[in-house]
């Protein structure tokens, strides 16, 4: 036996030793968690769990292993922290969670579809491919799009809500959680921005442009080659088209897609214009109500955290442990708060399945508060 296969046989003597107190570790935090629902007390404990850090650090003497041994009771501590969200199964978000999913409805047929901006515009696009039997008719603004829903005028809404070259589209995002409707479907769109003008303009005559405001930060390096333009942004890219046909002079221009120009008889003056040469928008389909089925494999959330050390850490480490692949997470400011921030993430999954449920439900024990935004299908690319 050589010398590594040596000091292999003793870690797995110390293994050995270890799996008996673990376990027995693990019936001590069931016991914990009994006590708990008792008294109606919640999972996590911060300032036990500091205190607990502290203690173990102040009795290693080898400086350089501090860092190795906070990560080993750390991650002990988010173990136990799952086994009794797991036993605690009154807990009220968790109970909420089995509610929406008990209340999911299925899919409207023919439904009445609001899309935000004007025929021609991308989310029109998305809308029509996304709901080839849908009564689309559209909202001059977003939260148009909501009210449509809340007044049971629409079905779905179809809005934007990310584009791959300049973020979130964050007002979406803020009635997306203000309202507390449901993310039911997606849809990938590849957005290939022109520069359409009047018939007889050149590209030399432009003064002014016109775009939804996404439109203009997504083609930023091409306007810079014209030179003194100005900038104007209305409600939607086919908005902009429109105006520009209507007022018909040959020094305005309108960022917008070549159904556009088609629709409002318009010239291509450039094609392609995108900063990025991969430019897609991701559109969410929004409901009031949940539609969670088997081919459902994406989860999105939105939480606030108290402000105190390592809270963060503790709630992405639920992923790790559950083996739950994370696919954006994200905060935005709480308006009404003084540097406070609501997280919003998405991650893979389908909230009937055992494993999905119980990561959740871990994330929903480490939170002040939390909200499910929908479990629904990806969305995959639509040319």
């Amino acid at each position: 036996m050589n010398e590594l296969e040596q000091l292999r046989e003793k870690i797995d003597e110390i293994d050995g030793q270890l799996l008996p107190l673990f376990l027995e570790r693990m019936q001590l935090c069931s016991k914990v968690a009994d006590y708990k629902r008792e008294r109606g007390l919640p999972v996590l404990d911060a300032g036990r769990e500091k205190e607990v850090l502290q203690n173990k650090m102040q009795k290693v003497d080898d400086p350089s292993m501090l860092p190795e041994v906070y990560e080993f009771f750390s991650a002990l501590m988010g173990i136990s922290r799952v086994r009794q969200t797991r036993e605690l199964s009154t807990q009220k978000e968790r109970l909420r969670i089995h509610e929406i999913l008990e209340s999911s409805r299925v899919k409207v047929q023919n439904p009445r579809v609001c899309y935000f901006g004007r025929e021609g515009s991308y989310s029109h696009r998305a809308a029509m491919q996304y709901f080839a039997d849908g009564k689309l008719f559209r909202a001059a603004a977003f939260e148009d799009a909501f009210v449509c829903l809340q007044k049971d005028q629409a079905d779905y809404a179809v809005l934007p809500i990310e584009n791959s070259s300049t973020g979130t589209i964050a007002e979406v995002v803020d009635l997306l959680e203000r309202y507390s409707y449901y993310i039911t479907g997606e849809i990938d769109i590849p957005i290939h921005h022109c520069l359409l003008g009047v018939k007889g303009a050149r590209l030399s005559d432009i003064k002014t442009v016109y775009s939804h405001e996404q439109g203009i930060l997504q083609c930023r390096a091409f306007l810079k080659t014209l030179g003194n333009v100005r900038c104007e942004a209305c409600h939607s890219t086919a908005g902009g088209a429109k105006m520009v046909a209507e007022g018909g002079d040959k020094t305005a221009a309108a960022i917008a897609g070549k159904q556009s120009a088609e629709l409002y008889g318009l010239s291509v003056l450039a094609e392609n214009i995108n900063s990025s040469e991969v430019n897609t928008t991701r559109f969410v389909v929004i409901s009031k109500y949940p539609e969670i089925d088997r081919n459902c494999n994406k989860v999105s959330i939105a939480f606030t955290l108290p402000h105190e050390s390592g809270q963060l850490h503790r709630l992405l480490a639920c992923f790790a442990r559950g083996n739950l692949n994370l696919l954006k997470l994200e905060s935005r400011p709480i308006p009404s708060k003084r540097f406070a921030y609501m997280f919003f993430a998405d991650y893979e999954g389908n909230l009937m399945d055992d494993p999905v449920r119980e990561v959740t439900d871990s994330v929903i024990e480490g939170t002040q508060k939390f909200k499910l935004l929908g479990n629904y299908r990806a969305g995959e690319m639509k040319e």
